[in-house]
Formats: structure tokens, sequence, C-alpha cells
């Protein structure tokens, strides 16, 4: 069997979509790149013995799946691939004008467009978001409490969307601007929620991964019978009882729902180019069983769309 051929746009984080297509072995290989033609994308493309595209155009007919590593300022590029007649994997964020454009010319042509969120599969937040589920089965949430950047915003939502039917009714309003965060307010699916918002004073994201940051993302979810929370991308998860409802004497106050005592800043990298193959490997599994999932459904996708546009404008 011919390994699937794959395209990889922009070389900052794409970097990462190459190392998952070598991860997955014989049955990925990466096919070219497409780049503004920087340094940068002219070593890696030399370093990979690939082509580098500056244009659609220029490209081979041979590929059969995009990873667009371009953020939102690759709307117009994934446009053109799903003209091309090429599958797409959408590194987040994607405005919720793009995403409708987007999904759009995919259904029209019958193909696969999937945005990758990323943090969501990690598996903190898979720990989180298994948690959740097992005490919303006894009580509806009673509040959220998020802190992030204006980089995790899109994350931390994609996961909160994992655990809710849909955000509606959704409304926010800043309530305090103290730098380097803004509080805002609203409602998710009804639910009373906090977001406390870290970000530069020139409305320009800071270079990812940069140490001007405090945080990545933390998502509380309280419940009458306590309060669950994930500190951060990399866990641990913490369930916290309510004391003035515990049932028996010498039930456990707090218990911890995940942690990696081994994980290290090494570590996380290797698994983060794991969650990208698993992205990778999700997509093919749709283009050849036509079967979307739950997360990258497009009312999904518009519903996290609009709520990053709408909380990260009150920045």
């Amino acid at each position: 069997m011919n390994p699937l051929n794959i395209l990889v746009c922009g070389t900052n984080y794409g970097r990462t979509y190459i190392e998952a297509i070598n991860l997955g072995g014989a049955s990925y290989r990466l096919a070219g790149i497409l780049a503004r033609g920087s340094a940068r994308s002219k070593q890696v493309a030399r370093e990979c013995g690939v082509p580098l595209y500056l244009s659609i155009e220029d490209m081979t007919r041979d590929i059969e799946l995009a990873c667009a590593a371009m953020g939102t300022s690759g709307g117009d590029a994934v446009l053109g691939l799903l003209a091309r007649g090429i599958h797409v994997l959408s590194e987040h964020p994607q405005k919720s004008s793009q995403l409708q454009s987007a999904l759009r010319a995919a259904a029209s042509r019958g193909l696969c467009f999937h945005v990758n969120g990323h943090f969501a599969d990690l598996e903190a937040a898979e720990a989180f978001i298994d948690h959740y589920r097992r005490e919303s089965e006894f009580a509806r949430p009673s509040f959220f409490h998020v802190t992030a950047t204006d980089r995790s915003l899109y994350a931390a939502l994609d996961i909160l969307r994992r655990i809710l039917p849909s955000f509606a009714p959704f409304q926010f309003q800043a309530i305090s601007r103290i730098p380097p965060f803004t509080i805002a307010q609203g409602l998710l699916n009804g639910v009373p929620a906090t977001f406390h918002l870290q970000a530069c004073a020139v409305h320009i994201p800071l270079p990812d991964g940069s140490p001007a940051y405090l945080i990545d993302h933390r998502i509380v979810a309280g419940f009458p019978s306590g309060i669950l929370t994930l500190l951060s991308m990399n866990g641990p998860v913490v369930w916290n009882a309510n004391a003035n409802r515990v049932t028996y004497p010498a039930q456990p106050l707090f218990t911890v729902a995940h942690e990696d005592r081994a994980l290290t800043a090494e570590l996380l990298c290797q698994k983060r180019v794991a969650v990208n193959l698993a992205a990778i490997s999700a997509i093919v599994k749709n283009m050849e069983e036509h079967i979307t999932p739950h997360q990258q459904a497009p009312d999904y996708l518009l519903d996290v769309g609009h709520a990053w546009e709408t909380i990260g404008s009150l920045l």
C-alpha cells in the first residue's frame, strides 16, 4: 500500500507536523512544503529533501492531504487547497467566517476539513473530560472558571465544548482590565462562567511559547458536590469534594484524577507530536470511512470559533 502524500503548510509550528508524519512511519509521506520562501522554509525543505512550493499553482497533483499550520493568516491558502481537491487538516484558531467558507468548500467537493484543537487530546485534558462527564450524570455544573492567554483561549474553549452539548445560551462582557489580565463574565450553555485572560499590551500575541506568558490554560468546573480542576495543559487534574456534602466521614476530601510525575518539557514535546499524528490519522480515517468525528462537525467547529472570536474581542 502506497503511503499517503501529505503537504505541510508553514515551517514554524508546521515543523511539528513534519515530526508527526515521520512518526507515522510507512503510512505517510511528506510530499512537500508550502511556505513564503523564508530562509527557514528553504532550510527545512532542504533538510527534509522535499520541494518548497511558494504557491498552490506550483504544486504537483499527487498531494492528497495538507496540514495547514498557518493559524488565522492561512484562510486563503486553505480555500485554495480545497479548491485543488486536497483534504485539509487546519491548525487552530480559525475565525467563524473562515470556517464557514472552508466547510462550504469542503462539502461542495466531498472533501474532509478538520481543525486540530490539539490540547483537548492531551492526557490531562482527556482525564478532565472523562471525570466531568461522570459528575455531570448526577448534576449540572454550577459555574466555570477559566484562566488562559490570547493564544490558549481557543484550546480552553475546545476542551469546554467537548463536555457541553453546545455553548448556547452564550453571552459575555468584559468587567475588568488590569494588565496583563482582562476579566470577562457571562454564560456558557447557560452556566455562569468567568474568564481571566492574559494578553500583551499592544494586542499582538507574544511568540508561541514565550516566557512572558504566565500560564497556559486552567479550567475549573464547579458542581454542587465539588470542584474539578485541570491545573494546566500538563495536569494534574484534581477533584475537591464539597466538605459540606460529603456522605461518608472517611471519604477523601480531594483526589487526583490524573497526574504524570515523570512528565518533563522534553516528554511533553513528544506527546504533542503524537497528538498531532493522532489528528492526521483521524482525518485520514474520515477520508476513508466518510464518518465525521463529533468534534469536527460543522456546528461544533462554528460554536468554538464564534466563542473564541467573541471572547477574544473583549481583550
